[in-house]
């Protein structure tokens, strides 16, 4: 049996109901990975994260890496289910709301747009800080100095998105080259001096490789969480990518990064006593350049992790401007967001206004003290919206899938086993973060007020605009693919990896 596609009108791929649509087949399968890559942000995250992670569980942080792998990579065959099915730039806001409910999807969506665009303030900070450290102490010191050079660097980050998906390739491209071998050759270098002088992480280092930790292993894994998230941002972009090829893309992505975080944590964690490296840990791949090569290296870090996160800041602006653009183009957005650049056919209204919006938020997190605490409250909740629109995806692949996933033991695996592990995982994410006070008062009241708010949006938005997504039957697509399938075998496209 051939493949079955079940598309309205207004959700087909590049094509919104204005006539406008994005850039059809402008990626690759690489370029589509390095925008993966660049939105979960390696260098970046290690930098925030090794001590972190360390804290938590001690020597023992590759297992913690190899656990949450699992779910992760149940999750991202299930995205590459879903984009097999419809490739979308809303992604989950779209499954979701087409296979279980409306409203649920628009929860979906306004979630991701919290996480990329709120989100983006814990970005644009560093930025201001890594780039004056290296003219001025006291400049990078002075939160005015720091909001400038931030809001300015989002702006140049904000032209490239805007300017096209091949430009915003090609800047990611550069970047990733350039830091993930620098990572790579560092992390070489650090398991060479281990292994030659003997330093003092090293016994604790190879004896903990595969051994679990006595505490601290969950926590490890919430911060593992952290470093796989933002791989996702292939999906965002399946509508610009050739083929089909945005869902492989992001299981090439989850593997990619289990590699990259695996290796360079396990090198890095043993160069220098546990101590030394948890006092560090503002600047600590810094440090990690300055202990193996030098202060030369050392500033040589600094720009790779300052690199890193101008790319993770240029895909969130991708990610958050084609999420709205989708929601537009349903019209549950004001029209106004589904506007696509005749000439570099991107969306235009979308991509700027939410990449401004980061800006705004920035000044009001440097302004506004108020502002400011609201923002790193919001901000330390990030992780467990990830957990949550995760969860809904893969459980999402199993419903539009349930008729097909047992006919078949590579469908029951790759349909059912894997995307629900994932969803089972996630859920206990959520569920364990809440009942043993992982979350404070302050941050549920922040971080699911926003998220309770999408909802309430939700319900405003079909009594205003009567959106066709809500109302029309051809939007709900579970019935019409179990008769698709009902008598004949599964479609091979979105089955396999």
């Amino acid at each position: 049996m051939s493949d079955v596609t079940i598309r309205p009108p207004s959700a087909q791929p590049g094509q919104g109901p204005g006539g406008g649509g994005l850039k059809a087949n402008a990626l690759r399968i690489g370029d589509v990975v390095i925008m993966a890559l660049a939105s979960s942000g390696p260098t970046q995250s290690i930098a925030v994260g090794i001590v972190g992670l360390m804290l938590a569980v001690y020597y023992h942080t590759f297992m913690a890496i190899l656990i949450c792998f699992v779910p992760m990579i149940g999750i991202a065959i299930g995205y590459q289910r879903l984009n097999a099915w419809q490739p979308s730039a809303g992604a989950t806001y779209s499954w979701v709301g087409r296979s279980l409910n409306p409203h649920a999807g628009f929860f979906a969506g306004w979630i991701m747009l919290m996480y990329y665009t709120i989100g983006t303030t814990s970005l644009t900070v560093p930025l201001g800080t890594y780039f004056l450290s290296f003219f001025s102490n006291s400049a990078a010191n002075d939160k005015y100095w720091v909001a400038l050079v931030g809001s300015i660097f989002n702006i140049l980050v904000l032209i490239v998105a805007a300017l096209g998906i091949k430009l915003s390739a090609r800047f990611n491209w550069v970047w990733a080259v350039f830091e993930y071998a620098l990572m790579i050759g560092f992390a070489i270098a650090a398991l060479v001096m281990i292994y030659i002088t003997g330093l003092s992480g090293s016994v604790h280092t190879f004896s903990s490789l595969f051994t679990l930790p006595r505490t601290g292993l969950i926590s490890g894994i919430l911060i593992a969480i952290f470093l796989y998230s933002g791989w996702d941002t292939a999906a965002y972009v399946g509508e610009e990518a050739k083929g089909k090829q945005a869902g492989r893309a992001a299981i090439l992505s989850v593997v990619i990064l289990f590699f990259i975080y695996s290796f360079v944590i396990f090198a890095f964690q043993g160069i220098a006593p546990f101590g030394t490296m948890a006092a560090n840990q503002a600047n600590i791949l810094a440090f990690v350049g300055d202990k193996i090569g030098g202060g030369f290296w050392k500033n040589v870090m600094i720009v790779a992790v300052l690199g890193g996160t101008l790319a993770s800041l240029q895909a969130a602006i991708v990610s958050s401007g084609r999420i709205s653009f989708a929601m537009g183009r349903d019209r549950v957005f004001p029209k106004f967001f589904d506007n696509v650049h005749p000439r570099y056919l991107t969306p235009w209204n979308a991509t700027i206004l939410l990449g401004l919006l980061n800006v705004v938020f920035l000044w009001g997190a440097t302004l506004f003290s108020s502002i400011g605490s609201a923002l790193d409250n919001i901000v330390s909740t990030l992780g467990l919206m990830a957990a949550i629109f995760y969860f809904l995806t893969a459980f999402t692949a199993i419903w539009y899938y349930r008729k097909v996933i047992t006919k078949g033991a590579g469908n029951l695996v790759l349909g059912g086993i894997l995307p629900g592990f994932g969803a089972a995982f996630m859920a206990f994410v959520i569920i364990y973060s809440l009942v043993t006070g992982q979350l404070t008062t302050t941050n549920i009241v922040f971080g699911f007020g926003l998220a309770i708010l999408g909802l309430v949006l939700s319900f405003v938005s079909k009594g205003i605009g009567h959106a066709q997504f809500y109302s029309d039957p051809s939007t709900s697509f579970g019935d019409k693919v179990d008769q698709a399938f009902d008598g004949g075998e599964p479609p091979s496209e979105g089955f396999g990896l």
